[in-house]
């Protein structure tokens, strides 16, 4: 069992920081990759996000609309939906289109029954 001291722990942070692999620390140090992988992890956690360039798949992008999407072969029920980010197509988005002139005159003459 080899101890990882807090000085070797330091360079293989920085190292990781740099760049370098954890297989490639892991062969400076005579150690396996996953101690490596597993020991930074547990001391410094995961600091960088892998999908830093992901927007998320919500109405904060004023481009794109989210539509809950079947992903198991189109079941009837909610339980196989998933959302889905979709570019926002103004001319069918109901909230940024305005009312033409007959359907606002098909509104006044509609009668409450």
């Amino acid at each position: 069992m080899t101890i990882i001291t807090s000085e070797m722990l330091a360079d293989m942070h920085a190292r990781r920081l740099s760049g370098e692999s954890n297989a490639s620390i892991a062969s400076r140090y005579r150690l396996k990759p996953i101690t490596v992988y597993q020991r930074l992890r547990r001391e410094l956690g995961l600091r960088q996000s892998r999908a830093a360039n992901v927007a998320a798949a919500n109405d904060n992008n004023p481009n794109v609309t989210t539509q809950m999407t079947p992903h198991n072969g189109g079941c009837s029920t909610w339980s196989g939906v998933v959302p889905v980010s979709v570019k926002r197509i103004p001319t069918l988005d109901v909230a940024e289109v305005a009312l033409s002139a007959s359907e606002l005159r098909l509104d006044e003459l509609q009668v409450a029954a």
